[in-house]
């Protein structure tokens, strides 16, 4: 696997960074629209319908925002044990595959902030060496520093399809383990108490 230099990423001309901001306003715009979508069509949609694109949002806000703070196990938990776990992992291993995407064109884009921490110099030298086991593992268990190996992965020039496979198996694997846990949880406890 041929990997680019961080030297030819900062070369890029104007056009490159346009292009990438396009890319991002896109990102933002779609969002906007389910949002908007969804707010628009509340009425005509029934609770199950309500309850994924919710989970769907979510998840993509919580895994699209590098600062924001947004529960998204703990929503995929609920909606595990209210709604089919193998749809809630679905959606939810979709959504937040591609609110990834973010950190990955943050990378991209030759604009790392992190560029010089310790943590991310290691994920760097780890993605190099085996960048579809490091995407995979970090996919798979929850952890906070998922955006520090996304932006590695956009530095590197990782293959974008090769990205969003790797990372959208992890996930899926994720959620499906802890929807169907929150399922069978919910339906152990109730049975246990008599509810």
């Amino acid at each position: 696997m041929r990997f680019i230099s961080r030297a030819t990423v900062l070369s890029k001309g104007p056009h490159q960074r346009n292009y990438q901001n396009l890319l991002r306003l896109g990102a933002f715009l779609a969002v906007l629209i389910m949002a908007g979508m969804a707010f628009l069509l509340h009425e005509r949609l029934d609770l199950e319908k309500v309850g994924y694109a919710g989970l769907g949002l979510t998840v993509l806000l919580a895994s699209g925002g590098l600062v924001l703070p947004i529960p998204s196990l703990a929503t995929a938990c609920t909606a595990g044990a209210l709604l089919n776990p193998v749809y809630v992992a679905l959606v939810a291993g979709s959504a937040g595959t591609l609110g990834e995407l973010t950190g990955y064109f943050l990378g991209y884009s030759g604009q790392g902030a992190l560029d010089r921490s310790r943590i991310y110099v290691r994920m760097e030298g780890w993605m190099r060496r085996r960048g579809w086991l490091v995407l995979f593992l970090v996919a798979l268990i929850p952890n906070p520093i998922f955006d520090i190996v996304g932006i590695a992965a956009g530095a590197l020039r990782y293959p974008l399809w090769r990205f969003l496979a790797v990372v959208w198996v992890g996930k899926l694997s994720k959620f499906l383990v802890f929807a169907y846990s929150c399922a069978y949880g919910i339906e152990w406890l109730t049975d246990f108490f008599g509810l």
